[in-house]
C-alpha cells in the first residue's frame, strides 16, 4: 500500500492484490457493502492520516477507485473541508482505531506514561494478559506517540474481547492519568 498526498485535501492510495490478502479480504469482498470493506476503508484514512497528517474530521469525502492494472487499484479520497453535512460518517468506527501495545514490566508503562503525556487524547484501558501489561487505546496516534509506544512496547493484534474474556481489567479508563497520578 502506497499513500501520496496530492495535495492538502487530496490523497491517493494505491492498494495491490498482495496488500488485501495482509488484510484478508478477497478482491471479491470489495463488490460488496460489508464491514470488511468498510474497516479497509478507515483504516486506509487511518494510515493516511499517521503518514501524511490527512484528517477527514468536519468534512464531506469524495472517494474514487479506479483499477491500475490486473492486481492493483487506485483511490483518490478528495475532502471537502468545514462542512456541517457529510456523505459519508467522518469518524471511523470506535472499534477500528483501537490499538493495543503489550509490555513486559509495569516500569516500562509508567516510563512511558511520563513521556507521552499530552501527546494521546483518547481513552486508555490497561489489562493484564498472560503475564504481560496490554494498554488499550481508542483514538488517534500522532507519529510521535506511536514512535514513543513502539519504543517501550509491543504493538499487539487482539481484541478487546479477548482482553475482556482472558485477561484482567487493572484500569478501566485513563489509564495514563491514572497511572502518572499514582506512580
Amino acid at each position: 500500500m502506497k499513500i501520496e498526498k496530492i495535495n492538502e485535501n487530496k490523497i491517493r492510495i494505491l492498494i495491490t492484490a498482495a496488500d488485501l490478502k495482509k488484510k484478508n479480504i478477497d478482491i471479491n469482498d470489495l463488490y460488496y457493502d460489508n464491514t470488511k470493506v468498510q474497516s479497509l476503508f478507515w483504516e486506509l484514512l487511518y494510515e493516511a492520516y499517521l503518514e501524511e497528517s490527512f484528517d477527514v474530521d468536519n468534512s464531506k469525502l469524495i472517494v474514487e477507485v479506479a483499477p491500475v492494472s490486473y492486481d492493483s487499484f487506485v483511490v483518490v479520497v478528495t475532502r471537502i473541508p468545514n462542512s456541517k453535512s457529510v456523505w459519508l460518517s467522518s469518524k471511523p468506527p470506535k472499534s477500528y482505531l483501537n490499538n493495543y501495545y503489550v509490555f513486559d514490566t509495569f516500569d516500562d508503562l509508567v516510563t512511558l506514561s511520563r513521556e507521552i503525556d499530552g501527546l494521546f487524547s483518547g481513552e486508555s484501558s490497561l489489562y493484564k494478559y498472560q503475564n504481560k501489561y496490554v494498554l488499550s487505546l481508542s483514538g488517534y496516534l500522532t507519529k510521535k506517540a506511536q514512535a514513543m509506544l513502539d519504543e517501550y512496547g509491543i504493538k499487539a493484534n487482539t481484541s478487546s474481547g479477548v482482553l475482556n474474556e482472558y485477561g484482567n481489567l487493572l484500569i478501566d479508563k485513563d489509564a495514563f492519568e491514572v497511572i502518572n497520578e499514582y506512580f
